[in-house]
């Protein structure tokens, strides 16, 4: 559950809900498994697994909100059928030569396009399916909306249901004044870097224009004069390693997403000592001691970027 990406949201106008009412608004778009022609299915779940044996609805691994304190955790579910296109490809041609060996003609255009859709839902009920949970949760004392998610789009889908789920959600992601690839470019300079901020040993560096060179580093001293010759020339920093606080390691992204998100042994240690009893207490523990960190980090974050950047709510 420890979260690996964090793509951050904030609620740009104030947001409150009851466990019970959000509970209700999240079991009308509940996951359910892809029927035989369906493709995909995509809903809530409960985020602690449900135990084969339970009895009750009002076990907490049953529900779809995962509540301590102010904060909320939510889990979708994603089912896919795995259906190939050379499968597909494979199957219309065999068709589609069988009708030119019967009229003299092979279809195409809209003809052939209704027939491909045919076969994709013959195929479907044989295909098998796999699924993909993802994580998000609600911070409603500090107003946040933070998901695991490593890419913008998957956020968007969840943050959407989330929407359709409650009718609005006046949901924003997080802007600052400064620009992030400014602040790590001029932090790669040796210029204003904070004390709890320490730079690892990975960078991408780009030229301003589109279409411009991409430097990627790993393993190397970014102190280094290579590395500060392409800064001289004009590259920007769009991607940077970073430990926060010996509590964190992070690689912060020029659009302000954070990728590859790792938490200090002594965290992690700390948790599985409060959660010794069982899973349920387990995720208690890590829901707890994670949310609690980035509760500090994600300020200090907005805070070392010149605070928030005010812009229009959207519903």
């Amino acid at each position: 559950m420890w979260f690996k990406n964090l793509k951050i949201y904030r609620f740009s106008k104030p947001f409150s809900i009851d466990n019970e009412l959000l509970e209700k608004h999240l079991n009308d778009k509940s996951f359910q498994p892809c029927s035989s022609t369906q493709a995909s299915s995509f809903g809530w779940v409960a985020p602690l697994e449900q135990p084969q044996n339970a009895q009750s609805q009002n076990d907490s691994r049953t529900q779809l909100t995962h509540t301590i304190g102010t904060t909320t955790m939510l889990c979708v579910r994603l089912e896919e059928r795995l259906l190939p296109s050379s499968v597909v490809n494979d199957a219309l041609n065999e068709k589609l030569d069988s009708i030119q060996s019967e009229t003299g003609r092979r279809p195409v255009g809209k003809h052939k396009q209704s027939i491909k859709d045919e076969v994709i839902l013959d195929l479907l009920p044989k295909s098998f399916t796999r699924s993909k949970r993802s994580y998000a949760y609600l911070d409603q004392d500090s107003q946040f909306m933070v998901v695991d998610a490593s890419s913008n789009n998957k956020a968007e889908e969840l943050v959407e249901l989330l929407r359709q789920s409650l009718g609005s959600l006046p949901v924003i992601p997080l802007k600052t004044n400064k620009l992030p690839a400014i602040l790590m470019t001029n932090w790669l300079k040796g210029n204003n870097l904070k004390d709890d901020f320490i730079i690892k040993d990975e960078c991408e560096l780009q030229e301003s224009s589109e279409d411009g060179a991409i430097i990627r580093c790993k393993r190397q001293d970014l102190s280094s004069d290579e590395i500060q010759m392409h800064l001289n020339n004009g590259k920007e920093v769009t991607k940077l390693a970073l430990n926060w606080n010996d509590s964190i390691e992070c690689i912060l992204q020029d659009d302000l997403a954070i990728k590859r998100l790792k938490f200090s042994d002594e965290l992690l240690e700390q948790a599985s000592n409060d959660g010794a009893e069982d899973a349920a207490a387990q995720f208690d523990a890590d829901f707890n001691i994670m949310t609690g960190e980035l509760a500090r980090f994600i300020p200090r974050l907005i805070e070392v970027l010149g605070g928030e950047q005010k812009t229009a709510a959207k519903n």
